[in-house]
C-alpha cells in the first residue's frame, strides 16, 4: 500500500508531463543539429566537389533521397509509436530515446543540407531550431511555425534571409514549445507511462508508412526553403545571400 502511494508521487500531472515532453523534444532537436551540422556540410561539399555540374535543385534531390533512406531506416520511430502531440495522424514524429533521436537526426541532416545548398545561414541556434521544428512537423509543423511568426510580424523569408531579429525567433520558439506542452497535456489525460509514447496514433505504420511520413517532411522542407532569398527591401528583391 505504502509502495503504491510512493509510486504515485513519481507520476507527474499532465501539465508537468507536457513540460517534460516539450523539453525533451527541444533537447533532441538541438542535439541532432549539433551532431549533423559537420556531417551535412561535408556531404554537400563532397557532392559539389565530385559533381560540380549539378544544379542546386539536383543536389537537393540527392539530399532528399538520402533523407528518405535515413528516415525509413529508423523504423517505428517514424511510423507511429510516438508523435509530436497534435501534429496529426499523417505525420508521426518518434520521441522515444532510440528511434526518436535517429529520426530527429535525419530531419536535422535534411534541414542543414538543404540550407547549405540554398545559401541559408544556419549558424544561429534559434533560427536552425525553428526551421528544423517546422520540418519535423511536416506540413502541419510548418504551418504552426508560420502562424507563430505572423503573430510576431514576421515571415519565413525574413527568418531564412537573416533579417528577423533574434528576439522574434526566440519568441516563436517559445510559442511552439508552449503549444507542444498544451497538446501533450491534453493527449496524456493524466496517464504517464514513463516515456514519450504512445500518443494514440496506433501501431507502427510500417515501411510504406514510414516512407509516407518522410515524404511529408520533405514537402515541409520544400515549402519552408522556397521562401529563402525572397525578402523585399524597399520594393527591391534581396539578391545577396548570407554567408555560411
Amino acid at each position: 500500500m505504502a509502495a503504491a502511494k510512493n509510486a504515485g508521487k513519481d507520476i507527474p500531472t499532465p501539465e508537468e508531463a507536457g513540460v517534460q515532453i516539450a523539453d525533451r523534444h527541444f533537447a533532441l532537436v538541438d542535439r541532432a543539429l549539433a551532431l549533423q551540422a559537420p556531417l551535412a556540410n561535408k556531404y554537400i561539399d563532397g557532392i559539389r566537389r565530385k559533381r560540380p555540374e549539378l544544379t542546386d535543385d539536383q543536389v537537393v534531390q540527392r539530399v532528399e533521397k538520402q533523407f528518405l533512406t535515413l528516415a525509413t531506416a529508423t523504423g517505428a520511430g517514424v511510423g507511429g509509436t510516438a508523435a509530436l502531440p497534435g501534429v496529426g495522424t499523417a505525420l508521426a514524429v518518434g520521441l522515444t530515446a532510440g528511434e526518436g533521436a535517429a529520426f530527429a537526426e535525419a530531419c536535422a541532416f535534411l534541414a542543414l543540407s538543404v540550407a547549405r545548398v540554398r545559401g541559408v545561414d544556419m549558424t544561429d541556434p534559434e533560427r536552425r531550431r525553428m526551421v528544423t521544428l517546422g520540418i519535423i512537423g511536416g506540413e502541419r509543423g510548418s504551418e504552426i511555425v508560420a502562424k507563430a511568426l505572423g503573430k510576431q510580424g514576421a515571415q519565413w523569408s525574413t527568418v531564412l534571409d537573416g533579417i528577423a531579429p533574434d528576439f522574434v525567433m526566440a519568441q516563436v520558439n517559445k510559442r511552439v514549445k508552449k503549444w507542444i506542452q498544451r497538446r501533450a497535456a491534453t493527449r496524456l489525460g493524466g496517464v504517464w507511462l514513463g516515456r514519450l509514447a504512445p500518443f494514440g496514433l496506433g501501431a507502427a505504420i510500417g515501411g510504406f508508412g514510414n516512407r509516407a511520413v518522410a515524404k511529408g517532411v520533405i514537402d515541409a522542407s520544400r515549402e519552408i526553403f522556397s521562401h529563402a532569398h525572397t525578402t523585399t527591401i524597399e520594393g527591391a528583391k534581396k539578391d545577396e545571400r548570407p554567408s555560411l
